[in-house]
């Protein structure tokens, strides 16, 4: 289940467009729903997924993505996830719904980590 969400966004920084794609499909239920505070509309669609991270991989070449920290309960992860390295990098936290074969169902993100600052 967590191999998924870390398959998932470790997809980001993948180059290679039909590469990314597939690690990104693979991952996805046929259903997925995906939301993050840089999404205008909830994405419906693994094609609008697959887009929206294509987007990001395009605006930030090679950045690192990475899944930080990470707890379940039954099918739902919570995960922290990494955008870039050292200085510069960026914190989000995932709520992450798996339907039965660990696929994604539902992510919804999240800017930081919902600390105290």
């Amino acid at each position: 289940m967590t191999t998924t969400v870390e398959r998932f966004f470790t997809a980001w920084a993948i180059a290679d467009d039909s590469e990314r794609d597939a690690q990104v499909k693979e991952t996805l239920d046929a259903h997925a729903f995906y939301v993050d505070p840089r999404t205008q509309v909830p994405l419906t669609e693994a094609g609008a997924i697959m887009q929206y991270v294509g987007q990001f991989s395009k605006m930030a070449p090679g950045m690192p993505v990475t899944v930080t920290q990470m707890s379940t309960t039954l099918n739902f992860v919570r995960a922290t996830v990494r955008f870039g390295e050292g200085e510069h990098s960026q914190l989000g936290q995932y709520t992450c719904e798996l339907n039965d074969e660990g696929k994604l169902v539902r992510l919804i993100g999240f800017t930081g980590t919902g600390a105290p600052e």
